[in-house]
Parts: structure tokens; C-alpha cells; sequence
């Protein structure tokens, strides 16, 4: 007699109940096991664990997100991957999220308020389970967009002491302040600024250094 399953996706991809099926156990047994909930028998887990291996089983985030009701996605938003300061900060946002269990999505705005609303309204409806966006010029509707979604939200690169905004970074204007300071401090008096590209950030440290 063959195993009485039910048939595969029209994928062809191999699915969670293929996996139970070979298991001898439960679809809902087979998603515990894989999630590593201590109430699954490990010996039963470990059973589960070598059917999905010996399958090939690949868990679909999406499924496991509608599920679950939780996504595991992260949504990035930075301006551009040209620049290796982004560039790090995507690699040092994956360091931390991923051992948690989380993945970046990224988009890349290209300091264009339009395209990041875009990305915005792409990505948002598919709720991630946060947000990190670069900085906090950006549209009103955007910023709608954002309140509106009950997504955590948090800003890199700069700061703000308004209630409820969650933000990782520092002050432009004093970053652009203590490094005219420091040569000003040092006797020189003709001290030029220079930027390549003229980003929010970057106007807000030619602030520091003209007040300064």
C-alpha cells in the first residue's frame, strides 16, 4: 500500500505535509518540530528534522508568515548601495537580525521621496515585522504611510527627542560643528567644507559648520 497524502503543489515543490507524510506524524507535529518548540519529543523532532533533509524540504516563508500571523522580514530602506557606508550598515543589520530569526528586505530610495513612497506602499501591506529607514526627511504621505501601517518603525543615522520616535545615530549639525571646532581650536582660519552629494545629512553638518 502507498502512504495516503496529499498531492504536492502544482510546483512541484515539496511541502509540509509531504514531510509529515513520510514522518508518520501530524502537519501541525511537522511545524512545531521545525520551529524547535521544547513541547515536540526530541526524538520525534529529530524523526521530522530527517524526513524534511531527506526530502529536501524547504520551508515557504510566506505560508509559514499567514500561519503564524508574524513575518519574519524586516524591511531596509537606505538611499544607496554605491555608497559603503550603507553598505555596512545593511551588513551590520543583517548580523544582528539574522541570528534572531529575522531577514532584511531592502530597498534602495535613491534620495528620491517618490521612489521610497513607492517602496513604501509595495512592502508595507505585506506587514514586515519592522521597519529601518534612513533618516526622517522624507513625504508627508510617506510618513502617513508609515504611522498608518502599526509597523515599529525605526530611524538610523540621525537622532530625535520626539516622544515616541525610536532612532539609532547622531546628531549632523553637532558631527559638522565639533570637526570645524577641532581645526578652529588648532589655529586654522580659512576652513572650507566640501561634499560630494549634497543628501540631507550632509546639509545638516554644513549647518554645524557655518554656525560654528
Amino acid at each position: 500500500m502507498t502512504a495516503n497524502r496529499r498531492p504536492r503543489r502544482s510546483s512541484g515543490r515539496i511541502t509540509l505535509n509531504d514531510v509529515a507524510g513520510a514522518a508518520g506524524v501530524s502537519p501541525i507535529t511537522v511545524s512545531r518540530a521545525l520551529r524547535g518548540e521544547r513541547t515536540v519529543d526530541p526524538a520525534l523532532a529529530e524523526r521530522v528534522r530527517e524526513a524534511a533533509d531527506r526530502l529536501g524540504y524547504v520551508p515557504d516563508p510566506a505560508a509559514r508568515a499567514l500561519a503564524s500571523q508574524r513575518s519574519t522580514q524586516v524591511l531596509v530602506l537606505v538611499p544607496l548601495l554605491s555608497n559603503a557606508l550603507f553598505v555596512d550598515l545593511l551588513e551590520a543589520v543583517h548580523r544582528t537580525l539574522f541570528p534572531e530569526g529575522f531577514q532584511p528586505l531592502i530597498g534602495v530610495t535613491h534620495y528620491d521621496s517618490a521612489e521610497e513612497e513607492l517602496l513604501l506602499r509595495t512592502y508595507l501591506p505585506h506587514r514586515p515585522a519592522g521597519l529601518l529607514v534612513t533618516g526622517f526627511d522624507r513625504s508627508e504621505a510617506a510618513r502617513q504611510l508609515i504611522v498608518h501601517s502599526g509597523v515599529p518603525c525605526v530611524h538610523l543615522m540621525e537622532t530625535s527627542a520626539a516622544p515616541g520616535v525610536a532612532c539609532v545615530g547622531f546628531s549632523q549639525q553637532d558631527a559638522g560643528a565639533t570637526i570645524t571646532r577641532h581645526l578652529l581650536e588648532r589655529g586654522r582660519k580659512r576652513i572650507a567644507f566640501c561634499a560630494a552629494q549634497l543628501d540631507p545629512r550632509v546639509l545638516q553638518r554644513a549647518e554645524g559648520y557655518r554656525r560654528t
